[in-house]
């Protein structure tokens, strides 16, 4: 009597789940930086610091830049007190302090240039290699079974928003003259309060 016998086949079904999960993963996009769930005003925020801006007073000749802690947060007109000091190369906004001299509240000028500090673009640019990694890891473990196309999306991004955040608290670029003086002793633009650095997620579309 003649046995036969019969072996599973492992290799077919693991070639469809994987030939699935790959082609699901390639029409997947990941959108990673500060998306338009954050709402408007950060957005704008997060435009200027990436592209830089230069920004006009809408209703006066003149921006007032704080200087002293008294001053920020309020406007010029919230002082009864303020006059115009020219040093004849700036123009201020002072008050007297006793008899020992001004009080600098507001630096006046027509207008504000602010430098770019890109961070989406220059935390991708320098994460590119660790990056690439990530997605490398992410496919390999699909193959291997480990995770399907969604999961692999949700690694990637996750590695792409962590490899963001820390390249904005550790490659801060220099501010300029002008925030210096109203934000003195702060040398890190983009993470002073955290509220820009927090907002950086992801998302995945087209699964």
């Amino acid at each position: 009597m003649r046995h036969v016998t019969v072996e599973r086949d492992d290799w077919t079904p693991w070639y469809e789940r994987t030939k699935a999960e790959l082609a699901q993963l390639a029409q997947a996009e990941i959108h990673v930086g500060i998306l338009s769930s954050a709402g408007g005003e950060l957005l704008k925020i997060a435009a200027v610091h990436e592209f830089g801006a230069t920004i006009h007073p809408r209703n006066a000749k003149n921006l007032a830049i704080p200087l002293s802690p008294r001053a920020r947060g309020r406007s010029p007109r919230d002082f009864n007190d303020l006059w115009t000091y020219d040093n004849g190369e700036d123009r201020f906004l002072v008050r007297d302090k006793g008899k020992t001299g001004l009080e600098f509240l507001y630096l006046l000028l027509p207008s504000v240039t602010i430098p770019e500090r890109s961070f989406i673009r220059a935390g991708y640019d320098g994460n590119k290699d660790l990056l690439a990694k990530a997605c490398e890891n992410a496919v390999r473990r699909v193959v291997l079974g480990e995770l399907t196309a969604e999961q692999a999306c949700h690694n990637i991004g996750t590695a792409a928003v962590a490899m963001i955040k820390k390249y904005m608290r550790t490659v801060q670029p220099a501010k300029g003259n002008i925030t210096l003086a109203s934000a003195p002793g702060k040398t890190t633009p983009l993470v002073q309060t955290g509220r820009l650095r927090d907002s950086i997620t992801y998302e995945v579309t087209g699964l």
